[in-house]
């Protein structure tokens, strides 16, 4: 039997065993109206996660004109023969590279990503989706939840890929290993619960919008965040942000509801190569500083400055600020060094628009 096949049929049992354990409550999607939470949903969701690499400075933003088909193969010939990917890209790097923290540095620490985002990540999307098609009243929320999680993971490893023409470990170590795992992790009810009550974790991604003149996705990413208060602090918190940058600093709680956080760190400035042959890439960091404003987790306004290559000045506003009568939409501006400028408009049903 090939081992395509074999494949399948392991993905086929680790599905139905998936949906057929039960999950006991809701933690991370209430219905919100307001903020981050009130812009999640499949399509933002797909977005965000999928092309989340368009980030970097390097890396085109027209996702109209890119090779899905090739990329595509590559991937699905890469995850259905690991032994050989894992062989044609070492052993002993794959484990220590893409699969544990036994490496430190820039260029032997592609775990970091593995862990933040496609591990904790991951599984927290995967658990928010669910209650997402729950309260939507969507029938079988998990297998939806499964269904999209698997899309846009599969997307994020083909746009990575791009016109890449050999075994992808890196696509064998995010698809095989941490997304499954993020998903085994969040199934269970105690690990969504740590996460959610005594760390905060919390979805902060972007507004997605598109350009449709110059047929770009613009304002896209993956973030997420967690806030951890001491036993002996009453208003204060640690905080840190992760997904293409990664901020750490303190949280004020305003009142019961309103939390104010700051932080600093790195941003991925752009993608560089180290072992072309192999596919090894490690991200060029620049500095990146953040305020931010939430209520009850979910995100309302956030500034980000840094030495990032396109924009330097990002803010973006959640509907729920911006009120025009019983409309509340989600407004963005990314400004570089030279003064340009870019704005975008986005609401809760459906991606957002660039306007200028």
């Amino acid at each position: 039997m090939k081992y395509s096949s074999i494949a399948a049929i392991k993905y086929f049992i680790f599905i139905i065993l998936i949906i057929y354990t039960p999950i006991q409550a809701q933690y991370y999607y209430t219905g919100k109206t307001y903020g981050s939470e009130a812009m999640f949903n499949p399509i933002n969701v797909v977005l965000n996660n999928g092309y989340d690499i368009i980030q970097l400075g390097n890396k085109p933003r027209t996702i109209f004109n890119f090779p899905y088909s090739h990329a595509t193969k590559n991937v699905w010939k890469s995850i259905t023969h690991p032994c050989k990917t894992i062989t044609e890209y070492g052993v002993n790097k794959f484990i220590t590279n893409e699969l544990f923290p036994l490496t430190v540095g820039i260029k032997g620490a592609q775990w970091w990503p593995n862990y933040n985002v496609h591990l904790i990540g991951g599984g927290m999307t995967y658990r928010m989706l669910i209650d997402w098609y729950e309260y939507h009243n969507y029938p079988k929320p998990k297998l939806l939840s499964i269904a999209t999680v698997g899309v846009f993971h599969f997307l994020n490893e083909v746009v990575e890929n791009g016109y890449y023409d050999n075994y992808n470990g890196d696509a064998v170590a995010d698809l095989l290993f941490f997304d499954i795992a993020g998903v085994l992790l969040f199934n269970s009810d105690k690990v969504a619960k740590f996460f959610s009550e005594e760390l905060n974790l919390s979805d902060w991604s972007l507004q997605p919008s598109f350009r449709i003149n110059g047929r770009t996705l613009q304002n896209n990413g993956q973030y997420f965040t967690m806030k951890w208060q001491p036993s002996n602090s009453n208003n204060w918190l640690l905080f840190y942000t992760f997904g293409m940058d990664g901020l750490l600093g303190l949280s004020y709680k305003i009142d019961s509801e309103s939390t104010i956080s700051m932080g600093g760190g790195f941003i991925g400035r752009e993608l560089i190569d180290i072992d072309e042959d192999k596919n090894i890439k490690t991200v060029k960091l620049a500095w990146s500083t953040g305020i931010f404003y939430d209520r009850n987790n979910s995100l309302m306004a956030s500034l980000k400055i840094s030495d990032h290559i396109d924009y330097q000045i990002i803010l973006n506003i959640y509907p729920g600020i911006v009120k025009i009568g019983n409309f509340s939409p989600g407004l963005w501006t990314a400004i570089d060094k030279k003064g340009k400028y870019m704005i975008g408009i986005s609401t809760i049903w459906t991606p957002g628009l660039v306007i200028n």
